[in-house]
Order: C-alpha cells, then sequence, then structure tokens
C-alpha cells in the first residue's frame, strides 16, 4: 500500500538512479517533504523484517478457502490474531490495511453460512480499522470503497449516503494513483452493482477495461496488493453476457483465462458462453 510510499532504485554500482512513487504513481511525487519520504522508507523496512507479512494476500486467501472447506472460521481468526499482535509489537498502517483486507474474506465467509450478523460486524470492524490511519493513499481509499460498497448488503436504508463516500474514496485513490487498477476495479464493481434506476451500469465496462489495462503491481512485491484485476476480468466477462456482447465475453474471457489459467471464478463463467 501506499504508505511504503517511496522506495530507492539502485543501479548496479549501488548509486540511487531515481526516487520513485512505486504504489501510487503519483504524479506529484516533488510535493512530498523529505521527511516523508524517511518516514516511508522506515515503515517499509520496519515491515520487510517479519515473516508474517510475505504472501499475506495469498496467506489471506487461503485461510478464507480453508475455513470455507471447515466451515469454521479458525483459519482466519488465527492469522487475524497473528497480525494484530504484529500491528501492537510494529504499529504500522501496511499492516492494518492487511487487518482491514482479512476482515473482507471473514465477512464472506461468515455471510456465505448464513450468519449475516456477523458477517456485517465484519466488515465494520474493517472499515473501522482504515478508516483509523490518518494519512491514506490511494491503495488505502481503494480498499476503504470496497468495504464501504460489501457494507451496504447490511444497510439499505444509507445505501445512497454510502455510495456518496464510496465515490468520494474511489476519486481520491485515482486522484493519488491515477495507475491504480485496484481503484477502477472498486469503481467499476460500484457501478455495476448499482442499479439501473439509480445510475448505475452506465460506466462498468470503460472502468474495467481501464483496470484490465493496468499492471497488478509496480514493482513484484510479497508485501503489497495484487488483488483486482483477476477480479476485473470476470467482471467484464459477466457485463458483456449480461449484455448479450458474446463476441466480447469470449474474447475477454480468453484473455483472463490466459492470464489466471487456475482461476476458478474465470472458468466457471466458460459454460455460459458455450453455443455462443
Amino acid at each position: 500500500m501506499t504508505h511504503l510510499l517511496i522506495i530507492l532504485l539502485f543501479s548496479v554500482n549501488g548509486e540511487a538512479l531515481d526516487e520513485v512513487n512505486c504504489l501510487s504513481g503519483n504524479e506529484n511525487i516533488n510535493q512530498i517533504n523529505k521527511t516523508e519520504i524517511a518516514n516511508c522508507l522506515t515503515q517499509f523496512e520496519n515491515v520487510q523484517s517479519d515473516s508474517l507479512l510475505v504472501d499475506i494476500q495469498n496467506k489471506i486467501y487461503n485461510a478464507f478457502v480453508k475455513d470455507r472447506i471447515s466451515q469454521k472460521n479458525d483459519a482466519l481468526n488465527e492469522l487475524s490474531i497473528q497480525l494484530e499482535n504484529l500491528f501492537k509489537a510494529n504499529n504500522q498502517n501496511l499492516i492494518l490495511y492487511w487487518r482491514s483486507y482479512l476482515q473482507f474474506y471473514s465477512s464472506i465467509n461468515y455471510l456465505l453460512k448464513g450468519d449475516n450478523k456477523s458477517a456485517e460486524n465484519e466488515i465494520y470492524n474493517g472499515i473501522e480499522l482504515m478508516e483509523s490511519i490518518e494519512k491514506k493513499y490511494s491503495e488505502d481509499y481503494a480498499l476503504l470503497a470496497m468495504l464501504q460498497s460489501f457494507s451496504i448488503q447490511f444497510n439499505s436504508m444509507n445505501a445512497m449516503y454510502i455510495s456518496v463516500d464510496i465515490k468520494k474514496n474511489v476519486n481520491s485513490a485515482i486522484f493519488l494513483d491515477s495507475t491504480n487498477l485496484r481503484a477502477w476495479y472498486v469503481f467499476a464493481s460500484n457501478d455495476f452493482y448499482t442499479p439501473e434506476q439509480y445510475g448505475g451500469g452506465k460506466e462498468a465496462e470503460k472502468y474495467l477495461l481501464k483496470a484490465i489495462s493496468l499492471p497488478a503491481q509496480k514493482i513484484k512485491n510479497g508485501y503489497l496488493p495484487s488483488w483486482g484485476k483477476e477480479e476485473s476480468y470476470e467482471m467484464l466477462i459477466k457485463l458483456y453476457i449480461k449484455n448479450e456482447k458474446w463476441e466480447l465475453a469470449k474474447k475477454y474471457f480468453q484473455e483472463g483465462i490466459a492470464a489466471f489459467p487456475d482461476s476458478y471464478v474465470i472458468n466457471q463463467l466458460a459454460s455460459k458462453l458455450i453455443g455462443k
């Protein structure tokens, strides 16, 4: 996430080549003061030393899969405790990001088990964690908006107000980093699931095409988020199927499978394209 705002790229002889905003892609990088750069570098070095955060995104997903099989929430709860303890020992916003991301999967797990109250509590806990971050960057706003979007199903009476916050946070994410595919995916998702009578369904295609055109990460790093591209392909194919644009659906199905050959969510769409 973009709390780890700056890293140094070094040439072969060890001299610094450039300071780059590897996560946010912010064109206004010159406005960032040297103290903030130093703080971001320190945070990255601190979290890098902890093995729990290595490939943490996949660890969270694998815990979710394990809990789906067991019909419990033990694996996610155990990982959540580990992240909470790590945060107590090393107060870094990166850890808050992954704790919040885990809450999203925990909410899904409870929802699939029919425990709506626990699902609601989990997603609101995730939102609270993200809102506690005072200095948010593009990745933070994107995740916060995704959690808020997911929470609408538990508070449909206030959907319009929540949607305003979602759009504000997504716009902030894109303003800070126009090349953050997760921001475009969340933007598209919000439009995709907004009923047509409330203005939904008009922009999803454009935003999803933008999302899949962007890299999952600017620099490959197991501590940082890479989610969103597979989900963007899935949603784009679903959109074309819904609108009976079969040639486009098949085109992006082939692209998606080539990029994510083991994707369950993309592969399951194959049956809807047979004979089209």
